[in-house]
């Protein structure tokens, strides 16, 4: 396979798309950076494991871009967000099995 360029695009939306995955690495920089905080105020293995969810989920564009400018292959990139999307699902299924089993049952343990 060929790998994506955006220069390649350009005529056909390239920037368009450019744009969206830009917009897309900020808004996942934003999110990542208040669950951060919000796992430093709480402390939690829930709000840790909903943090990571986010780098992972911040994480995607990033491979896009790399793509896009031909430094990362069309099927690695292919892979690569296959698997961030896993991770991503791995985790937001664990800080919530977390938080309704493991933390309640300490709580209702007293520790």
């Amino acid at each position: 396979m060929k790998p994506l360029s955006i220069g390649g695009h350009l005529g056909a939306g390239g920037w368009d798309i450019a744009a969206v995955v830009v917009l897309s690495a900020v808004a996942g920089a934003v999110l990542c950076g208040l669950a951060l905080a919000a796992y430093r105020q709480r402390g939690t293995r829930a709000y840790l494991l909903i943090a990571l969810a986010l780098v992972a989920l911040f994480t995607r564009p990033l491979i896009a871009l790399l793509s896009g400018f031909s430094v990362v292959s069309a099927p690695t990139h292919h892979l690569l967000e296959h698997a961030l999307d896993t991770v991503f699902v791995v985790l937001v299924l664990g800080a919530v099995y977390y938080a309704r089993t493991v933390e309640k049952r300490l709580d209702e343990e007293g520790l």
